[in-house]
């Protein structure tokens, strides 16, 4: 009972033969749903001494029917022999009235991370009947309803169970705990997934439970043990997947926690490249870390020369697995290389020389030499980096995250690019999209083309050709930026150009910022904005210690001793300030030639242009405002910024 409560005092007990015990005044708070102790009279003579029991007497004696809280009471003698304040303790409650409630279901933490063996992590409260109340006084209050409350079913499926007591989901399993409340099924999707050679185990790796609580190696080594795994844990593996998770605050997914070994069949029979080659496994560095991707370039080689040599297989070394089972190899198998295209086989049946200069490639047991190298497969682990010195590359299938591809002339890819370094010294040609949401670069001497683009980086030192849509890209093309046919969309991102573009829509619906312009900067005036950016930086640290006002009444601020050195400060900021008014006027000249050269360079907008979009050119910025159709956006020499027409 809180000390503010409204009190009603209860009569006392009846003057009798306990007159001389202890006697403990009650009062009720104001809705009858409390009571408590007011007063304390000590006992007289040989009268009992106050106890829970006499408490209970003395309230039943008061009138009330309900039980005395025990606990509550303990508390009050352990305030009276303290001496301490016994009023604000609530001695009996009444009974609250219970209106009937529905079952309910309620889940516990964030189930979008992961819940760990043991974790309650859901439950279903009962259905609760209607109940009268009563006050201490015995006044009886009815409930608002006595209709039956209604029953959910909902059960526990794979991998959780039930508590029929509690009414609590616990999980049996590290994984993601899952709620189908329509179907009325909890359960848990384990996170450890085993291979089906029984080689690794993956998970995603989140930075923390449901509850909030980071994850920890130590956690995630015992959910391991416990899946029986029997070979080396390392740590280190598991901890780097975890910070990785924690900086970036997402999940790390198909994350190898322990990994095996696959038993390393017999080599088969191989051909030794005899010329500058690329790796067929990887490069390795000076501290023998091997990069699987890097493996050189495709050889070039020249006509007469000895480019190849078959050697006989040998035979294998077994794996484990992480059950800690040993895993038998085979031995390997004879290779058969049959001379192809401008290639000669020797007598021995071993050796093959070279009839003319070109790109020495092995493609089904056939060894050529070709102007063009021809994969017809992924760019991926299984190629590596694709590099010539010499020629062309075209790929047949797609350029997978992560890899690089470079060649002097063409690079025609028949799939997509994806996350990727690509570069050409002429042009690049992609029959699918170039997408990039890890990062990656497009980069070609001449013209790209492509059939859409999303969240990509390209650089054209001659125009980009598209098709469909480029979305949440950054493009740059030092001639045409161009929608050929299709949709010829661009929204999202930056798509700068030197000679002028023509696209069917840009920016979107949705507001989503969209930045067109034209730019005819070189990197020489980059450059020579950075230099202006550091000459005034380096003036103005010069004032700022010496203040910017006459050299003569600078020196003569300063003690004699002094002025031979402010003399050189004083000559070399003369020199920088010479410098800086060279560099500015040479970027005010080439500016007026940019100026002069955006003449005729126009953005085309066949069809329609959205509110939002920004437009740069001419070092001015313009905001599209509302939705335009059919629109020509070109410099304006008179009014010197940037102008909008009608086609």
């Amino acid at each position: 009972m809180a000390e503010n409560d409204t009190c009603t005092p209860m009569n006392d007990i009846k003057e009798g033969d306990h007159s001389n015990d202890a006697h403990f005044r009650f009062c009720m708070s104001e809705d009858g749903m409390k009571l408590g102790v007011n007063r304390y009279f000590p006992p007289k003579g040989h009268g009992a001494k106050p106890s829970v029991e006499l408490l209970k007497q003395q309230v039943a004696a008061a009138g009330v029917r309900l039980s005395v809280d025990e606990e509550a009471a303990e508390k009050i003698l352990s305030h009276l022999a303290e001496a301490r304040e016994i009023t604000g303790i609530t001695l009996v409650r009444g009974v609250e009235v219970q209106n009937p409630e529905d079952a309910r279901f309620e889940t516990i933490g964030n189930l979008d991370y992961p819940v760990f063996p043991g974790y309650k992590f859901a439950v279903k409260y009962p259905p609760k009947k209607a109940r009268q109340g009563e006050t201490i006084d015995g006044k009886i209050t009815k409930p608002s309803s006595t209709d039956p409350p209604e029953d959910i079913k909902i059960q526990a499926g794979e991998n959780c169970d039930f508590d029929a007591t509690e009414g609590t989901f616990t999980s049996q399993v590290y994984g993601m705990a899952r709620v189908d409340e329509k179907e009325g099924l909890v359960w848990v999707d384990p996170l450890l997934r085993i291979d089906s050679d029984n080689i690794t185990v993956t998970s995603t790796i989140f930075h923390q439970d449901c509850f909030g609580r980071p994850l920890s190696v130590q956690a995630l080594e015992k959910e391991l043990l416990d899946l029986g795994v029997a070979i080396e844990i390392d740590p280190d593996a598991i901890d780097k997947f975890i910070r990785k998770a924690s900086v970036s605050q997402q999940p790390v997914p198909n994350a190898v926690l322990v990994r095996g070994r696959h038993p390393v069949n017999g080599k088969d029979g191989w051909l030794e490249y005899l010329v500058s080659t690329r790796d067929a496994t990887g490069t390795e560095d000076e501290s023998g870390r091997v990069d699987f991707k890097d493996r050189g370039a495709y050889p070039s080689v020249a006509p007469g020369q000895t480019i190849a040599r078959l050697h006989p297989p040998t035979k294998g070394e077994g794996g484990i697995d992480i059950y800690a089972k040993t895993l038998p190899a085979n031995e390997g198998v004879e290779l058969h290389v049959h001379p192809g295209e401008n290639v000669e086989i020797c007598e021995d049946g071993a050796t093959f020389t070279a009839n003319a200069t070109g790109i020495m490639v092995l493609d089904r047991n056939v060894l050529s030499v070709s102007e063009c190298l021809v994969l017809p497969e992924n760019v991926d682990m299984n190629t590596g980096n694709v590099k010539v010195d010499t020629g062309s590359v075209k790929i047949m299938g797609n350029v997978q995250a992560g890899f690089h591809v470079a060649a002097p002339k063409n690079i025609i890819v028949q799939g997509s690019i994806e996350s990727a370094e690509v570069e050409a010294g002429e042009n690049i040609e992609v029959g699918g999209g170039i997408l990039m949401p890890d990062g990656g670069m497009v980069t070609a001497q001449g013209n790209i083309t492509v059939s859409y683009m999303n969240n990509a980086r390209v650089h054209a030192h001659g125009s980009i050709l598209f098709k469909n849509e480029i979305s949440n890209s950054t493009i740059q093309a030092d001639g045409y930026i161009r929608a050929e046919k299709g949709k010829g969309i661009i929204q999202g991102g930056s798509a700068i150009c030197s000679r002028g573009m023509e696209v069917n829509e840009l920016g979107s619906e949705l507001g989503v910022q969209t930045i067109v312009g034209i730019n005819l900067s070189t990197s020489d005036d980059r450059e020579a904005m950075a230099e202006r950016a550091n000459l005034a930086k380096e003036i103005k640290r010069i004032d700022k210690a010496l203040g910017n006002g006459n050299p003569k009444d600078i020196l003569r601020r300063v003690p004699p001793e002094k002025r031979p050195s402010i003399v050189k400060v004083l000559k070399h900021r003369m020199e920088l300030a010479k410098r800086y008014k060279e560099v500015a006027d040479e970027l005010a000249e080439k500016a007026e030639i940019r100026r002069n050269e955006l003449r005729g360079v126009t953005i085309k907008v066949l069809r329609t242009i959205h509110g939002g979009t920004v437009i740069k050119m001419g070092g001015h910025t313009a905001r599209v405002k509302r939705t335009m159709d059919r629109s020509l956006i070109y410099w304006s020499e008179e009014e010197q910024k940037i102008a909008f027409g009608t086609l």
